[in-house]
C-alpha cells in the first residue's frame, strides 16, 4: 500500500483568502485545509490508497486515480498529533459524504479535549467522490461567491481557466459495477490500517450513519481471506439511524432488482448493463449539486435573494405544486430542501429551525405524515435557525457549513449501486459460506462471532428502537477477550447492557444526530462519548502527521 497523503494544496490556493486556521500551538502558517476556523480542532485531509477492483464485464477498468478513499480528520488542533484515546472511524450514508459528520465528529474531538482525553474522528468519502468535479464549490467557497458554482456548473462559463464537462453518465462509468461490499470493505480495512496493528482493537470504532450503519455492521462480520473478521480490529461498533437488514435478499432480486425505500433498486445484470450508479430519480445529480449551491449561498449570504429557475423547478418537483414559487431567503431555501417540516424524503431531513411564511400541508408518496411547503407567492419567506426548543436539534448555518467546508462536501453525486445492491444480500450478517451471495463474492459469513461492543442510536428512519433486537440478537452473545469489559453481555430485548447500548432519539430527523453541535436538546455526543470512554482500551495510539507524498 502507498503511504496515505495529506493534501496540502488546492488548485487554486493563491485566492483562498478566507480560509484560514487558528488555534495553532507554534504560530504554524494557516493551512488551506484547517477550514471553519475554531480553537482546539484541526480538520484536514489525507487519502488511502484502495483495492483494485475486478475489471467489469463490459471490459471497463476502474482508472487508478479512482480507487482512493479520502479522510477527512478531525483532531486535536497540535502542529504534531498529540497520542489518541480513541479513533472513532466514521463511514457516511446513502449519496453522503464526509462532511456529514462535521457537527459530531467536532463536538466530539472538543468534548475530549475539555477532559484531557485525545480523541479523533476520520469521517470516510468513498472512492465514488473521487468521480467529482469539485472545481466549481472549492472555488465558490474559496472566493465567498456562491454564483461563481452556479456560472461554473449550469452556465458552463470558463471560471478561472477551467470548463466544467458535464456530469458523468452511466456509460462512463462502467467500471462502477464492480464497487460493491468487497471492495468497500478493502478499501476501509486499509483506512484501520492506518493504526498499528497492535492498537486496533483497543482504539478504533467503527461508527455509520444510515447506511453507513448497514456497512458497519457487514464489516464487523466480514471474514477477509487471511481469516481476520473485521470486528477483530475494532474497539466497538456505533450505529446511527441505520441497520442491516434482517435477512439476505434472494437471488432472483438480488440479480434482476427490486424495491428499496420506495425505490426501483436495479439488480446486478442492470448495473453492469446501464446503471453503475444510483441518482435520485427524476431530480437527478442535478439536485445534489443544486443543493451545494444552495449551502453555499446560506453559509455566505443567508438573507439574500437570489433569482434561481433550476432551484424552483426542483422545489415544484420536491413539493408537488404548479404555479410561481415564492421569494425565499437563502437561508429559508435550505431550509425548505432539508428541514423536516418540508421535506419529503426522510433521508435527507435534519430539524433545522422555523420557516417564516404562510404555509399549507400537503402529502407525499416518501413521506408518513403531512408536511407543510409555501402557499402565498407574493410573500418572501425567512428562516429563524434552530435549535430554539425541544425538538429541533439542528440549523441551516451548521447545514451549510458541512455541506461545502473544504476539500470535501456532504453529497456523494455517483453513489456506487453494487454497493447497495450487496448489503441487502448480506441481510442477517450471517451468510452461508455456500450459498449464492458467497459466489458473488460476498463475505459476511460470521455476524455471530462479532464479538465488539455495539451501540444504536435510533433516530426518524429507523423509527423504533425494536429494530436494534435483531441486531443483538445476531452478534456473539458475550464482548470478546482482551477487551476492557471482556466477558460482559448482550443483556435482553430492551435492556441497556455493556456489550449493548441503546438511545432513542426518534424524534430527531435522520441527518440530527451527526449534524447538531452539542447543546441540552442533544444527547448523542454524550452517550456517544461515554461509549467510547467505557470501551477504549488503557493507554494511547500515537498516528503521525501523514505527510504529502507529491
Amino acid at each position: 500500500m502507498r503511504s496515505a497523503r495529506l493534501l496540502s494544496f488546492l488548485p487554486f490556493v493563491p485566492f483562498a483568502l478566507a480560509v484560514t486556521a487558528c488555534g495553532a500551538d507554534d504560530g504554524e502558517p494557516a493551512s488551506p485545509f484547517l477550514t471553519r476556523p475554531e480553537a482546539g480542532v484541526r480538520r484536514e485531509v489525507f487519502e488511502v490508497d484502495g483495492v483494485h477492483a475486478a475489471d467489469a464485464p463490459s471490459g471497463a477498468t476502474t482508472p487508478t486515480e479512482f480507487e482512493v478513499t479520502t479522510v477527512v480528520r478531525y483532531r486535536p488542533d497540535t502542529r504534531t498529533p498529540v497520542p489518541a484515546s480513541a479513533i472513532v472511524v466514521a463511514m457516511p450514508g446513502f449519496l453522503a459524504g464526509a462532511s456529514t459528520f462535521d457537527g459530531l465528529a467536532r463536538t466530539l474531538v472538543r468534548r475530549g479535549a475539555a477532559r484531557g482525553v485525545a480523541v479523533e474522528v476520520w469521517a470516510i468519502d468513498r472512492r465514488a467522490n473521487m468521480l467529482e468535479d469539485d472545481y466549481g464549490l472549492e472555488l465558490a467557497e474559496a472566493r465567498r461567491d456562491p454564483e461563481l458554482a452556479a456560472s461554473y456548473y449550469r452556465d458552463l462559463s470558463m471560471v478561472e481557466g477551467r470548463v466544467f464537462d458535464d456530469f458523468r453518465v452511466q456509460a462512463d462509468v462502467r467500471y462502477m459495477s464492480e464497487w460493491g461490499l468487497a471492495v468497500h470493505a478493502e478499501d476501509l480495512r486499509r483506512v484501520v490500517g492506518v493504526v498499528p496493528a497492535d492498537q486496533r482493537r483497543s482504539h478504533v470504532f467503527l461508527l455509520g450513519h444510515s447506511l453507513g450503519g448497514s456497512f458497519a455492521e457487514a464489516y464487523a462480520a466480514w471474514r477477509f481471506a487471511d481469516g481476520t473478521r473485521g470486528a477483530d480490529e475494532l474497539a466497538g461498533i456505533v450505529l446511527v439511524d441505520g441497520i442491516l437488514g434482517d435477512t439476505p435478499s434472494t437471488e432472483t432480486e438480488y440479480l434482476q432488482g427490486s424495491m428499496g425505500a420506495g425505490f426501483p433498486m436495479p439488480g446486478l445484470v442492470g448495473i453492469r448493463g446501464s446503471t453503475p450508479y444510483v441518482a435520485l430519480p427524476v431530480l437527478g445529480v442535478q439536485a445534489l449539486l443544486t443543493a451545494e449551491i444552495l449551502g453555499l449561498r446560506a453559509r455566505f449570504a443567508p438573507d439574500a435573494i437570489v433569482d434561481d429557475g433550476v432551484r424552483d423547478d426542483q422545489f415544484r418537483l420536491l413539493f408537488g405544486y404548479a404555479g410561481e414559487v415564492p421569494d425565499v431567503t437563502n437561508a429559508a431555501a435550505l431550509g425548505l430542501a432539508f428541514d423536516s417540516e418540508h421535506e419529503p424524503l426522510p433521508f435527507v431531513r435534519a430539524t433545522l429551525g422555523k420557516l417564516q411564511g404562510p404555509t399549507v400541508s400537503y402529502t407525499s408518496l416518501f413521506s408518513p405524515g403531512p408536511l407543510q411547503r409555501p402557499s402565498d407567492p407574493a410573500h418572501t419567506y425567512t428562516f429563524v435557525d434552530g435549535p430554539t426548543q425541544p425538538g429541533e436539534y439542528a440549523s441551516t448555518a451548521a447545514l451549510a457549513e458541512a455541506m461545502v467546508d473544504g476539500r470535501s462536501n456532504l453529497a456523494e453525486w455517483y453513489f456506487p449501486a453494487r454497493l447497495a445492491l450487496d448489503l441487502a444480500a448480506s441481510g442477517g450478517a450471517n451468510l452461508a459460506e455456500d450459498g449464492y451471495a458467497a459466489g458473488y463474492g460476498l463475505r459476511t459469513f460470521d455476524g455471530e462471532l462479532d464479538d465488539a461492543p455495539v451501540l444504536c442510536v435510533v433516530a426518524e428512519l429507523v423509527g423504533s428502537v425494536d429494530r436494534c433486537e435483531a441486531v443483538r440478537a445476531r452478534v456473539a452473545p458475550t464482548l470478546g477477550a482482551g477487551r476492557p469489559q471482556a466477558g460482559q453481555g448482550r443483556g435482553t430485548a430492551g435492556q441497556d447492557a455493556p456489550g449493548f447500548r441503546v438511545l432513542d432519539v426518534t424524534s430527531m430527523a435522520h441527518i440530527d444526530p451527526v449534524l447538531a453541535t452539542d447543546h441540552a436538546f442533544n444527547p448523542v455526543p454524550e452517550t456517544v462519548e461515554m461509549f467510547l470512554d467505557e470501551h477504549r482500551g488503557t493507554g494511547t495510539v500515537v498516528v503521525p502527521a501523514l505527510l504529502a507524498t507529491e
